[in-house]
């Protein structure tokens, strides 16, 4: 019988009886990782459409599956085989790294818990001795990959941490402050560590260094999240000054309660954001519950006062364990943040609830913050950021099997392609988009995408196409009564008309459209709807402009500004 070695943690290896599998290229090779990610998992073949190709796969790419599939089964001698509706890969125990190193922590977090700690050290050692490098760093890892790949450097960097905290138990001090010192340079934003690193200086006899750590982490904290200190790195703090460790304010809240306080805030938030004029990316952050009404002063004056209450919400939620609150609080507050251009704070909070989904295995939680993080770095013209964000989205909610989720992520990738100049992919990333929302049975976020694949066709000179997508466009939002949305497509209109020569047209697009925006006190979209009536020589336009710039000035087309959001 042949000796199998695979290896992920580092290049992808395979090896047969100590020599190297012959593999074939860079396709059959992204195979067999995806195989190795998940051993003994039945997977269809199209299940490596995305691996390989990504997005837009050749015609001939169930044919090329196969081919790659041969060249495994005969690398692998018998080890992949074909099921009814799928192949599989068996991996026995001790095969791969990834398991050996799973049982040999396994076995180390067991021995530290029994209190055999120069034992526990010794097993960490081997486990971390696993690692020649960054998972599969031979192979650009393709979307679907990269939980699978995030998971592996977390528990990589959770056995560092504990590995750590049993140097400083068995006395070895500068080992955990070398050790900790390198770890907190890669992730400066993992509080524990410093708190671990706190503890090993004053362990060590280092007071006034450990009190400098803090100052540190403070700032860190402060410059990159806006936020202090949890409350364990405050107590640790506390310890160091000799000043007795005082309660928290608010401990006494169980974590029972703070779910409760979670759950009542969010529904307060969400009812609220519900009457914002909502942003072109509000669907995509919150789904078609997001409806587009009034929005009076109450909601934007409670909002106003409690905005960083429910920030600091998202952390403590995120600090319990609570991801699923911590993510959609923070998905709650988007159209919020964004009405208001806080982007800074829009991060913050995106950033928080991602970190806290990923530790919980929350991929529904991980795939929206992707998505909200994408439009953020959209607003910052970081269109490679945005594009990965969006992609990673696409492919979780693959994964979970929710479409429309997907096809959300999709118009993201669409409108990074829009502004980037290329409008023949923009326009089929929409297309696909707007049947994928149409098969979901979701009119807010088909119309969406219809009016953006018509600005694409617009920018094609496909103006027929064009007028075809907004007369479709228009009619879904005026079943739907979402009036943001029919005011931007009567906007869109315009730009139709001109293209026409029709000024007269155009103009009555744009007046049809201002008197929506400053029916829902959308003040950006009033003020460009202006700016391109001035543009027209229309001086003298409706009577609905009077009462428009009340809320927000328009902000030069940037976020929170019609001009931005709505511009592709």
């Amino acid at each position: 019988m042949p000796e199998f070695e695979f290896g992920l943690l580092g290049a992808l290896t395979a090896r047969v009886n100590g020599h190297d599998a012959p593999l074939g290229g860079l396709k059959p090779r992204r195979m067999l990782a995806t195989f190795l990610l998940t051993p003994g998992e039945q997977l269809p073949l199209d299940r490596f459409v995305d691996v390989v190709w990504g997005a837009q796969p050749p015609k001939s790419a169930s044919a090329n599956l196969y081919s790659y599939v041969t060249v495994l089964r005969r690398a692998l001698h018998g080890r992949l085989n074909r099921l009814r509706s799928g192949y599989v890969l068996h991996v026995k125990p001790g095969e791969l790294d990834v398991q050996v190193f799973t049982d040999l922590l396994a076995q180390a977090r067991h021995d530290a818990s029994q209190g055999h700690i120069a034992e526990s050290i010794t097993v960490y050692d081997r486990a971390l001795k696993l690692w020649r490098g960054e998972p599969l760093a031979d192979i650009k890892g393709p979307p679907p990959w990269i939980p699978y790949i995030q998971r592996l450097i977390d528990t990589r960097l959770d056995a560092l941490e504990e590995r750590a905290v049993l140097y400083v138990h068995n006395g070895q001090h500068s080992d955990a402050i070398s050790e900790l010192r390198g770890l907190i340079a890669e992730h400066p934003l993992r509080e524990s560590l410093w708190r671990q690193l706190m503890t090993a200086q004053s362990s060590a006899g280092q007071r006034a260094e450990a009190i400098d750590t803090y100052a540190k982490l403070r700032s860190t904290l402060a410059d990159e999240l806006g936020i202090e200190p949890s409350e364990e790195s405050q107590q640790v703090h506390r310890r160091l000054l000799g000043a007795p460790t005082a309660r928290a304010r608010h401990t006494d809240v169980r974590t029972a309660e703070l779910r409760r306080i979670c759950a009542d805030k969010q529904a307060l938030v969400e009812a609220a954001v519900a009457r914002l004029p909502a942003s072109q990316f509000a669907m995509t952050i919150m789904g078609p519950s997001v409806k587009t009404v009034p929005a009076p002063p109450e909601p934007l004056t409670w909002l106003a006062d409690n905005c960083d209450d429910i920030m600091a919400l998202v952390r403590q939620a995120a600090t319990a364990g609570l991801a699923s609150s911590a993510w959609r609080l923070s998905a709650a507050l988007v159209p919020y943040l964004d009405f208001k251009i806080r982007l800074d704070d829009w991060r913050r909070c995106a950033r928080i609830a991602l970190v806290a989904a990923r530790k919980c295995g929350d991929t529904e939680g991980e795939a929206t913050m992707l998505r909200g993080l994408g439009q953020w770095h959209i607003y910052t013209d970081d269109f490679d950021g945005a594009n990965e964000c969006f992609d990673v989205a696409r492919v979780l909610a693959r994964a979970l099997g929710n479409e429309r989720e997907a096809a959300l992520a999709v118009c993201g990738l669409g409108a990074v392609a829009r502004f980037t100049g290329d409008n023949a992919e923009a326009a089929s990333l929409f297309r696909d988009a707007a049947e994928q929302l149409r098969s979901a049975a979701d009119p807010f976020g088909e119309a969406y995408a219809r009016w953006a694949l018509a600005g694409s066709f617009i920018s094609l000179d496909n103006t027929a196409g064009a007028k075809t997508e907004l007369d479709r466009a228009l009619q879904l939002a005026i079943d739907s009564k979402d009036r943001h949305r029919e005011a931007h497509v009567r906007q869109r209109f315009a730009d139709l008309h001109r293209c026409w020569s029709d000024e007269a047209a155009a103009i009555a697009s744009l007046e049809q459209a201002l008197e929506i925006f400053v029916e829902i006190h959308d003040d950006a979209g009033v003020a460009e709807v202006k700016a391109s009536l001035r543009d027209l020589g229309a001086t003298g336009h409706s009577r609905a402009a009077s009462g428009g710039d009340r809320e927000r000035p328009c902000n030069g087309g940037g976020p929170g500004s019609t001009g931005f959001t709505t511009g592709f």
